[in-house]
């Protein structure tokens, strides 16, 4: 076993290119490279937080420049990881992976992490969703029940004490979401909701009901954004007035849902207490962009690591600083209210490489 990982802290503030983005007193606010995991470079590791935690596992070691047409390889995908304490910049191993993952889809109970993989068979992560649960406490890997094989192109939300199993799309035919109750390792099919069949579905849980959110095309060939909500006790669906323009992920934030208007008119914001919609309100000197994310009530929700975040606790706008020599397809997640970014790759000219590095921004 690899000695747990002890290196000196190095700290790097970097105060150009950091526009939009100032601190309590007005002092712009930057990146802050933390230590490199002791893991090889990467692109989609999986970074999961658990108590404040950094998990950091999976991955794979495709190359592609940033807007080119590359013929990926398959697997192997990695299949160790580590997780880092950001307090005491300490990093130990993790227990690896039964197998290798890339795109998977986690969700974390207690102290527990769940992944949907479906690497399992096949090395190009092309077969069936198994369910791995990793316990951070023991440290120790096992597989679950695995999930019904009717969902394909999920994504995995906790509800409670259980997971939801939310397919993405169900343009092609209706696939039924399904719960599972780790106590008794079973699943349980939700019955159909009442949307016409549609793409870009999400999830959000608001206490005893959960709110699916999906983009529906209408006659007229545009999109809209439908809402139905489920009971969570009777398992009674009901239908909510639609968004009031397109828009893709749906992240909650205090009181209300968010919706991103991804690069066009559009989105807007749900207030949960009356299930009424507000016009979106746009960035500064922007009409058309795509919401990086969103901070509220000491979290956040972050999609990207570059673009417009929204302070819903101070009703202001943040721009995401620029990063010094900047590493793209990293993996992007939250810690509180920061935005944490693991791994990716960095090209000069036709020369690319993995990098292993690790970087927040605490707005």
């Amino acid at each position: 076993m690899r000695r747990p990982w002890l290196p000196l802290v190095v700290v790097a503030l970097f105060a150009s290119g950091c526009a939009g983005a100032t601190g309590s007193g007005g002092d712009p606010v930057g990146w802050e490279r933390l230590p490199d995991p002791p893991l090889s470079g990467r692109t989609t590791s999986v970074v999961v937080v658990v108590d404040d935690r950094l998990h950091v596992f999976g991955g794979w070691t495709a190359l592609c420049p940033p807007g080119a047409d590359c013929t990926l390889p398959g697997g192997p995908a990695f299949r160790d990881g580590v997780v880092l304490d950001l307090d005491s910049s300490r990093g130990e191993p993790m227990a690896d992976a039964p197998y290798g993952l890339r795109g998977v889809s986690t969700a974390v109970l207690g102290s527990d992490v769940y992944v949907a993989s479906t690497c399992h068979d096949d090395e190009h992560c092309q077969g069936p969703y198994s369910l791995l649960r990793y316990d951070t406490v023991a440290n120790r890997w096992d597989e679950r029940s695995p999930l019904p094989r009717s969902l394909r192109y999920l994504s995995l939300t906790a509800v409670g004490d259980r997971l939801l199993a939310l397919s993405t799309s169900d343009e092609s035919g209706e696939r039924p979401d399904a719960v599972y109750d780790p106590a008794t390792d079973t699943w349980e099919a939700l019955p159909d909701d009442p949307l016409p069949e549609g793409h870009d579905r999400f999830a959000v849980v608001d206490g005893d009901r959960l709110l699916v959110f999906a983009s529906i095309g209408v006659d007229d060939g545009e999109r809209r954004k439908a809402v139905a909500s489920l009971d969570l006790r009777t398992r009674a669906w009901t239908t909510l007035p639609d968004a009031p323009g397109p828009g893709y992920q749906a992240w909650r934030s205090g009181d209300d849902v968010w919706l991103n208007p991804h690069y066009g008119p559009g989105g807007g914001v749900l207030d949960l207490a009356t299930d009424t919609w507000q016009s979106f309100p746009n960035a500064p000197e922007v009409t058309e962009f795509d919401l990086a994310g969103v901070i509220g009530g000491g979290s956040a929700t972050y999609e990207y690591d570059a673009g417009w975040v929204r302070d819903t606790d101070r009703d202001r706008w943040l721009l995401v600083p620029d990063r010094q020599d900047p590493a793209y397809d990293g993996t992007v997640t939250s810690l509180g209210d920061g935005l944490v970014v693991v791994g990716g790759q960095r090209w000069q000219g036709d020369d690319g490489e993995l990098v292993a590095e690790t970087w927040i921004w605490r707005p």
